[in-house]
């Protein structure tokens, strides 16, 4: 270990002297008390710099020498980046430099508290491969035994991890076995700080180079920008919905209504008159490209504007509306955040064509560049989700938590109920009277801006081609296959499944060759495909049969990791069997109390697309025990029952 260098005012390099090329820091985020210290070591060094003697320095500061001389080499240590402390090396219980924990680690007796800091650190520093392997699964999300475990959470991290030890050597006594959470905490705390770093290392890994360069803005602190006019710039953003929603589901004894987890609301407004143009509501914690570009279609085709506005908007250009062609508006500028559902080039590449806008990339975690997005965010929380009694408050310890799951269930909240709810606080947004918009309302103001004929053009886009595809499309080019030597016909294949149509199966010429499809995620039972020079080759289907029901592309992941048999069935629907064992599942898990599910997730996001398990009350499943009546009529009837045999046993 290199020898730490301590310098007096004799021995300091010139370089080092110079107090006013330190790195400065603003003291007034500092406390009272904290405060008062940092001044006093702080005219204590300039004195002892400048020359005055220790006993003056003592007498005057209260500070002895070898004091004086260790805030001076706080001051001109070098920090974890390479720069020098500064005055901020003088704070009071200022690290300079990160813990490292150097001593080695043991099994303390059973328990007993402490003795275990910096262990995570140690082990990783200790097994470089580990470290390696944890870092990769972080990043891509496929463990090291080539496993995709989709969603990396704290949970799948924590273990991964302990089957990386296993496989190590650590023994079953060491650490982290011989603690009673065997590193839960560190591993999730580890985790955090990796997306917090790693963030262009994962989005490089996910989506390429491009999506990594993109990822990298908004780091240095921007300026607000100014804006002039309406849908010059547009902010979209999702956030979490602090509220839980109940689902029903059919029994034999009528609907049971289980808990469902919370949901992700995208919200997209207008920055200049303050004005939400459309909202979207989305049963996961994540959302997809697919869910963040639905919601920007339905900003471009208007949403929430009102009759008045797209009149005065066609009127001001001098078009009449027609009602079947539809609003589309185009904005200039879309700010949003480098989450990883916003990095992929689709997004990018659609949103440019559709609506004409350039989308500018913002750091992840830092609300004052999407300030307003954020400030509506609160303004939901604060007048529709945690005025319900199923709301779940800001975190786990907030006290208008209580209970949530059982009031759920008790009041029956429903998705479709808190879609009206959000259309109704959204309708009052617009409507209301604020002093940004100097006591006029988002939606007066954008009437009255346009109402006025006086060359203002609203950026209106033409309507919308025939042949123009929704956002939310998958658009890719696979390579067609097949073969005539072993007889294969012309197939595709997309999502891990083959499709195929009697048109395609004719066209040997296009073999080698790639095509266009169009894929909607919400339904991937038929695509339709295109050859390179335009020419339509119609609707192709899956070549199996368990996969020309429609669902969805999230139904056929979670379908392909339960396929329990390798031949299809006739008349089979697997979606809506999946389905019914979800609801199984769901009730089974509420039987006692209720209890959030991820099985009740999965059917709320289902029906929100527009599935279900399409179970009558009167339900094929069985009940799990006899009832006592069938008991009954089974001891009744003396012609099935031997007691001569029961005696002689």
């Amino acid at each position: 270990m290199p020898a730490i260098v301590r310098y007096n005012r004799r021995t300091m390099p010139a370089e080092l002297r110079n107090m006013e090329a330190w790195p400065q820091f603003d003291s007034t985020a500092l406390g009272p008390e904290a405060l008062a210290v940092w001044k006093r070591r702080r005219d204590a060094v300039i004195a002892y710099l400048g020359g005055m003697p220790v006993a003056q320095i003592q007498a005057r500061y209260g500070y002895q020498c070898h004091q004086v001389v260790r805030y001076l080499n706080q001051c001109v240590r070098l920090m974890h980046d390479g720069s020098c402390a500064g005055w901020i090396g003088l704070v009071k219980g200022i690290r300079t430099e990160a813990h490292v924990r150097r001593r080695p680690l043991k099994s303390m007796p059973h328990l007993s508290r402490g003795g275990y800091a910096g262990a995570l650190e140690y082990t990783l520093s200790g097994l470089p491969g580990l470290k390696t392997a944890l870092d990769k699964y972080l990043a891509t999300g496929v463990d090291p035994w080539g496993e995709d475990r989709g969603r990396v959470t704290p949970r799948t991290t924590h273990q991964v991890f302990l089957r990386l030890c296993t496989e190590a050597g650590i023994a079953p006594f060491a650490w982290p076995f011989c603690v009673e959470r065997q590193a839960r905490n560190s591993i999730a705390k580890y985790a955090r700080s990796f997306f917090e770093h790693n963030h262009q290392r994962v989005a490089l890994l996910q989506y390429g180079e491009v999506s990594r360069d993109r990822s990298k803005r908004g780091r240095p602190p921007l300026a607000k920008l100014e804006v002039k006019s309406p849908f010059e710039v547009v902010e979209a953003d999702e956030h979490e919905v602090h509220l839980m929603i109940s689902i029903g589901i059919e029994t034999p004894k009528g609907v049971r209504h289980v808990p469902c987890r919370r949901l992700t609301l995208i919200v997209v407004v207008d920055r200049f008159t303050s004005y939400i143009l459309a909202w979207d509501l989305v049963v996961r914690r994540q959302i997809s490209s697919e869910d963040f570009l639905q919601c920007i279609d339905k900003a471009i085709a208007g949403q929430c504007l009102s009759a008045d506005i797209k009149e005065a908007m066609n009127v001001c250009i001098g078009v009449m509306a027609n009602p079947s062609d539809g609003t589309r508006l185009g904005f200039d500028s879309l700010f949003i955040d480098n989450a990883l559902a916003h990095l992929s080039d689709s997004v990018c590449d659609k949103i440019l064509k559709e609506a004409g806008s350039v989308v500018s990339f913002g750091a992840i975690k830092r609300p004052e560049r999407r300030h307003l997005v954020e400030r509506v965010f609160c303004w939901m929380a604060r007048e529709l989700f945690h005025r319900s009694r199923a709301t779940t408050g800001n975190s786990s310890v907030d006290t208008r938590r209580i209970n949530p799951e059982r009031e759920a269930v008790r009041k029956k909240v429903s998705l479709s109920q808190l879609m009206r709810a959000m259309d109704d606080a959204v309708t009052r947004w617009n409507n209301r009277p604020t002093e940004a918009n100097y006591g006029c309302s988002p939606a007066q103001q954008l009437l009255d801006y346009y109402s006025s004929i006086d060359g203002v053009l609203p950026p209106l886009c033409p309507p919308r081609p025939c042949m123009s595809v929704p956002l939310r499309l998958d658009i890719c080019g696979p390579t067609m296959r097949g073969s005539k030597a072993k007889g294969r016909l012309p197939y595709i294949t997309y999502a891990s499944v083959e499709y195929s149509s009697l048109q395609l199966a004719a066209r040997w010429d296009l073999l080698g060759k790639k095509i266009r499809i169009h894929a909607d995620p919400y339904d991937i039972s038929t695509i339709h495909a295109y050859a390179a020079d335009g020419e339509d080759l119609g609707e192709l289907m899956p070549i199996s049969s368990r996969w020309r029901y429609p669902h969805s592309r999230e139904m056929r992941k979670l379908l392909k990791a339960n396929i329990k048999h390798a031949h299809d069935h006739i008349d089979h629907d697997p979606a809506k069997v999946f389905l019914a064992e979800q609801e199984h599942i769901a009730l089974q898990a509420n039987a006692k109390a209720p209890r959030v599910t991820q099985a009740a997730s999965i059917v709320a996001e289902e029906a929100r697309k527009g599935y279900s398990s399409g179970q009558s009350k009167t339900d094929e499943r069985s009940p799990k025990h006899n009832s006592t009546k069938q008991l009954v009529r089974r001891i009744r009837n003396p012609s099935v029952i031997d007691f001569g045999v029961i005696g002689r046993t």
